[in-house]
C-alpha cells in the first residue's frame, strides 16, 4: 500500500494535521461557550450591584437629608434666640 517512506511521513503528517485542527475546534467552541458564560454572569453582577447601591445608598441619602434639614433648624432657632 505505501511503498516508500515518503508516503508514510505524509499519511502520519495529515492525520497529526487533522487530529490538531479537531483540537483546535473542539478549543474554540469551549471558550465561546466560556466567554457566553461570562457575559451572563457579569450582567447578573451589575444588577446586583446596581440593587445594593441603590438599597444601601438611599437610606445613606435619607439620613444625610434628615441630618441637613436638622442643621438647618438649628440655625434658624439659634438666630431666633439672638
Amino acid at each position: 500500500m505505501y511503498k516508500t517512506p515518503l508516503e508514510i511521513l505524509y499519511l502520519v503528517l495529515s492525520i497529526g494535521g487533522g487530529l490538531l485542527l479537531l483540537v483546535l475546534i473542539i478549543a474554540v467552541v469551549n471558550l465561546i461557550a466560556i466567554l457566553s458564560n461570562i457575559k451572563k454572569v457579569t450582567a447578573k453582577a451589575k444588577d446586583t450591584i446596581d440593587l445594593v447601591n441603590h438599597y444601601l445608598w438611599q437610606p445613606i441619602k435619607i439620613m444625610l437629608m434628615i441630618l441637613e434639614k436638622g442643621k438647618e433648624m438649628a440655625s434658624k432657632t439659634r438666630k431666633r434666640k439672638q
